[in-house]
């Protein structure tokens, strides 16, 4: 499956077609409070898109809010922490494809490979890398199918 001519990782899509990542209520707990290379990680994982319309909308609308300001420096760098990458004002290579319990985008980042996209998280002030892909990334909840 495609969205906006990248093609969404096989198992993600495997998995929201079963209806594996579909939550009723609540969050999903990480297992451990770091992201996939060690990393200090507070945060849950809030909803899955589960239908590719509402990727499709979420994706459009990301780039709200994220507007470049005229500064180089958008964001304050005492304020970045593990994982910490520029901002992004170009969202062309990026697919949104849920949020944490705050509301914050993870997203598909496809800027550094179109076949296997890394996964980054708003984390209130900057963007962060926290996991290589899509497995190491939904490995790091607390993920019972149907709850």
């Amino acid at each position: 499956m495609k969205i906006n001519n990248h093609e969404l990782p096989e198992a993600f899509v495997e998995a929201i077609s079963k209806g594996e990542l579909k939550r009723k209520i609540g969050s999903w707990n990480l297992i451990e409070n770091h992201d996939a290379f060690g990393n200090k990680l507070e945060t849950e994982l809030g909803e899955v898109f589960n239908t590719f319309e509402r990727i499709s909308k979420e994706t459009e609308k990301l780039p709200i809010g994220f507007e470049e300001s005229g500064d180089s420096k958008d964001t304050f760098e005492d304020l970045m922490g593990p994982g910490a990458i520029p901002n992004i004002h170009d969202f062309s290579n990026i697919i949104c494809f849920a949020i944490s319990g705050d509301g914050s985008p993870f997203c598909f980042d496809y800027r550094n490979s179109k076949k296997e996209p890394s996964v980054i998280w708003w984390d209130d002030v900057y963007w962060r890398l926290v996991a290589p892909d899509f497995n190491s990334f939904i490995s790091l909840f607390n993920i019972k199918t149907n709850s």
